[in-house]
């Protein structure tokens, strides 16, 4: 299989597995109360964190090990899944599950979904793209499926759409077990010695990159309301087709850009955050053009509240955007101890920003707070990428060997 082709279906991969997600939030925001919306956004925080620092750690690892035809860690996946269901269950009865039962069924849907997520990982790592496609091809025709019965007007409530959700990720767990033929008894305990040193850097840097949308739907769950937590979160639903940009860079963009040597990466690099930035720019743009009734028939009763916090979340995801090119660079010559530090700098500037917005009970203030945090997160990057990348083209280009 060419590169190309393989970059191709890593792609359609990516936004299959990105659309359904975007999909379910659309089907239960439509079927949903604003309230229970946000419990259930609450409950997908904390499932979108859990397999975030996954792919930011195993998944990573996995991708980069493109050229090592080993057993996928499935079952260590599982176990990571365990300890982000016990967390829920912790957050369910401390923070709050604003009495919805569909929290605790998506916080369980971490059993199914984080196993599923490091198949695919492998699959397009081992240039077997198609088996993920195939996988994700089942889960999003499910999602799509349901939304199709809400616009019909098919009578479903929330818990009954989040089990049916769940269930199609089992289907397509099972759907990519067997084309990869995973042995389900294989023990994770050789992955894990084999990148336990890696392990020790990027398992904290993961927790890190991936706990700001966390604690800030649990911060505004204790300290705000659940409404305010649909707020954000439904502006980061309608924001979610632009996730499969971000969700692109790790599983099919960096495994080819780890086998290409000297400045094409930091090219590469750059060229991706300024097209990631602009499309984000133009989805965003598009969306604050989108009549109100067109809106409430799309996100129900929470497109009110999000449209108000809209461009403020495009203007923290362009950050991000823009961040994507030093973190893949970064990334590409695994200098996870520089990542880790522009973490570290990154979640002290998010606890100040929280520190001085949530007191003014305005998600609107809070939302300009995280903007600027990932403003300085992007800088702080930006300076790491632009050494390193000064660093190679003093050296030739060429890589050291404890970047390899």
């Amino acid at each position: 299989m060419t590169a190309f082709r393989r970059l191709g279906l890593g792609v359609i991969d990516q936004a299959l597995s990105s659309l359904s997600n975007v999909l379910f939030l659309v089907a239960v925001a439509r079927v949903s109360g604003v309230e229970e919306f946000g419990a259930v956004s609450f409950g997908y925080a904390l499932f979108a964190f859990g397999l975030s620092v996954q792919r930011s750690s195993i998944g990573l690892l996995v991708s980069l090990s493109a050229r090592r035809n080993l057993p996928p860690p499935a079952l260590l996946a599982l176990l990571w899944a365990l300890v982000v269901v016990a967390l829920g269950l912790a957050l369910g009865a401390t923070v709050g599950d604003g009495g919805s039962a569909a929290y605790y069924v998506v916080v369980a849907g971490c059993l199914v979904v984080y196993p599923q997520d490091i198949l695919r990982y492998n699959a397009i790592a081992q240039r077997r793209a198609g088996h993920a496609v195939l996988s994700d091809a089942i889960w999003t025709s499910a999602t799509v499926a349901l939304v199709l019965a809400s616009l019909a007007g098919v009578s479903m409530d929330t818990t009954t759409m989040v089990l049916v959700w769940v269930g199609a990720g089992c289907v397509a767990l099972v759907a990519i077990a067997l084309a990869e033929q995973v042995a389900v008894a294989s023990s994770p305990r050789r992955w894990f010695a084999d990148h336990a040193d890696e392990l020790r850097i990027l398992g904290p840097d993961a927790v890190l990159a991936s706990l700001a949308p966390l604690l800030l739907a649990a911060t505004m769950a204790e300290f705000m309301t659940l409404g305010d937590v649909a707020a954000v979160r439904g502006a980061g639903t309608l924001l979610g087709p632009t996730a499969v940009l971000f969700a692109a860079l790790p599983a099919v963009i960096l495994p080819e850009m780890a086998r290409i040597l000297g400045d094409d990466r930091a090219r590469l690099a750059r060229v991706q955050a300024f097209v990631m930035g602009l499309l984000v720019v133009a989805w965003g743009g598009f969306l604050l053009l989108v009549p109100d009734d067109v809106g409430v028939h799309v996100l129900g009763e929470t497109w009110t509240r999000s449209i108000a916090v809209l461009p403020y979340a495009v203007l923290e995801l362009v950050m991000w955007a823009l961040a994507a090119g030093p973190i893949s660079l970064l990334s590409a010559y695994r200098r996870w101890r520089t990542l880790l530090l522009a973490r570290v700098a990154y979640m002290a500037m998010v606890t100040c920003a929280l520190a001085v917005t949530i007191a003014s009970d305005s998600v609107v203030r809070v939302m300009i707070g995280m903007a600027v945090a990932s403003a300085g997160n992007c800088l702080v990057l930006a300076i790491a990428a632009r050494g390193l990348s000064r660093d190679h083209v003093a050296v030739g280009g060429a890589p050291d060997s404890s970047s390899t």
